[in-house]
């Protein structure tokens, strides 16, 4: 095969690996939207059934587990949650108390439930 054909082979491969590498990077960023999008939902529907059931087992299981993995105290401000002790990052879940056994009205009713 004489050097020019292999230079307009490789030139064409390179052009292909671009394109493969460009779609790929695509699909990654809509797969990554569509998790973004589903995680929005379902966060949605369980904060829109512990408005409507702040009683429920649901409800006490879900503020029971923010309280145990929200550690970053933006995020427990954000959702209403005591700050962590200033000597730890990380409580274990019985010892901390949501206020009223909910998340703060201002957080629940902030429109949440729209979505759904």
């Amino acid at each position: 095969m004489s050097t020019k054909k292999l230079e307009n082979l490789y030139q064409k491969k390179s052009k292909l690996d671009a394109r493969i590498k460009k779609i790929k990077a695509r699909e990654r960023e809509r797969n990554r939207k569509r998790e973004t999008r589903r995680k929005i939902i379902a966060g949605a529907l369980a904060l829109h059934h512990m408005r409507k059931n702040p009683e429920s087992q649901f409800s006490k299981v879900l503020v029971r587990l923010l309280n145990e993995y929200v550690t970053k105290s933006h995020e427990r401000k954000l959702l209403g949650l005591e700050p962590l002790p200033e000597a730890s990052n990380s409580v274990p879940a019985n010892d901390l108390q949501p206020s009223k056994g909910t998340l703060t009205n201002d957080f629940i009713e902030s429109g949440f439930d729209r979505l759904l």
